[in-house]
């Protein structure tokens, strides 16, 4: 039941906010991380409100010529609040929103930069189990080529320098096995980082090619950039209403007592109110040209920096279909290497029941065409990783 879990949730949502592969606490920090985006914006989108102050106090004062003591007590409450910046309330609430857009969607390619890293380990862990068990096939074969050196070695067929060298072939098998074997360990170490489960509990992902077009249109890069655009835009229109009028309403209501300590005479208690509807509008302001100026080109900036890097983003997918069509080159020349060695292990199957070839001859053909079998998995996941490269970068629909 976790195997059918966790493929669910990886190969069907593996775009979505879901991270229930991850670790406990990598998992909590990530959705606190999406918290704070949608406090940050909780907060920002409401900026515009004026807030009620309280304002409170005591004085007491002397008077050495009249010789008085007077004690004032107040208190007042006012509040103030802009009802119309000429757009900048709405274009206010609009850059909130943008940034809230731009930073979720940045947040969105760090769990897929995440899940990426994890799914690219799976691979390299099971390419890594294919070489150890293709290394195993090598090492049976140089087992048998230096069985075949001693024996001509001690009939005087060969000299002492290729038994050495058959000897040491081994031993580098043997060594390149032991290095394998680390390195598949590492890798496991690798995923634990960032999951509890184990390799074989996740199911890997069946990519498929994704054309050009969706690759520069839906990439998540170009998807984080167009969302910067947006948002220098409306930084700009914002910045554009703070030089047009705007209308500030003010109300204020307070309330005040004085005291006579000397005679111990109390005052009367003063109430006062105010309402108040002032207009402004800025008329000179000797850097407003280049600082509407600076924001125009930002925007403008950001524009064509997004035109390069979809300039970039031909070439890179350019470059990985050039690597994927090596791949399914080199995969037609091992199916006939494959073909090749079926026909020589009939004929000596033959031979080898007719008492003309030995035994070892069957052996290392039939190893040879298994260690090609598995240059044949390998291709094929070097392939996956190529076809990953082009899948985590691309917004897929699901």
């Amino acid at each position: 039941m976790r195997k059918i879990i966790v493929c669910s949730i990886f190969c069907s949502f593996i775009f979505a906010d879901n991270l229930e592969i991850l670790q406990n606490d990598k998992k909590e920090f990530r959705n606190l991380e999406k918290e704070v985006i949608q406090k940050k914006y909780e907060g920002a989108k409401n900026d515009w409100i004026g807030t009620v102050d309280l304002n409170s106090g005591l004085t007491r004062s002397h008077s050495f010529s009249k010789e008085s003591d007077l004690f004032n007590k107040s208190i007042s409450i006012g509040f103030s609040q802009s009802i119309y910046e000429s757009g900048g309330i709405e274009f206010g609430i609009k850059y909130a929103k943008d940034v809230l857009n731009s930073e979720l969607i940045a947040w969105e390619n760090e769990n897929i930069t995440i899940l990426q890293t994890i799914y690219e380990t799976l691979l390299f862990i099971k390419k890594l189990k294919f070489q150890i068990e293709q290394s195993d096939y090598s090492l049976k074969n140089k087992d048998i080529e230096l069985i075949l050196k001693r024996i001509q070695y001690e009939a005087g067929r060969v000299d002492i320098i290729e038994l050495n060298n058959a000897i040491m072939s081994k031993n580098n098998q043997q060594k390149e096995n032991i290095s394998l074997k680390n390195s598949l360990k590492d890798k496991e170490y690798e995923l634990s980082k960032y999951t509890n489960f184990k390799s074989n509990e996740i199911k890997i992902i069946d990519f498929k090619i994704i054309d050009k077009q969706k690759f520069l249109r839906d990439n998540l890069n170009i998807r984080y950039e167009n969302s910067k655009v947006e948002l220098l835009n409306t930084s700009y229109n914002q910045l554009k209403s703070s030089y047009k009028p705007k209308v500030i309403l003010s109300t204020s209501a307070g309330y005040s007592n004085n005291e006579n300590l000397t005679t111990n005479a109390t005052g009367d208690d003063e109430r006062n109110g105010s309402i108040a509807l002032n207009a402004s509008m800025p008329i000179f302001d000797i850097t407003k040209n280049a600082k509407l100026e600076k924001s125009k080109l930002e925007v403008l900036k950001q524009k064509v920096n997004i035109n390069d890097m979809k300039n970039e983003l031909v070439y890179e997918y350019e470059q990985i279909l050039t690597q994927i069509n090596t791949y399914d080159e080199y995969e037609k020349t091992v199916e006939n290497n494959l073909k090749l060695y079926d026909d020589l292990i009939m004929v000596n199957q033959s031979s080898n029941a007719a008492g003309m070839t030995s035994d070892y001859d069957l052996e290392v053909l039939q190893n040879t065409k298994k260690i090609n079998e598995y240059d044949l998995q390998i291709n094929d996941i070097d392939k996956k990783l190529q076809y990953s490269k082009l899948y985590f970068k691309t917004k897929v629909d699901r």
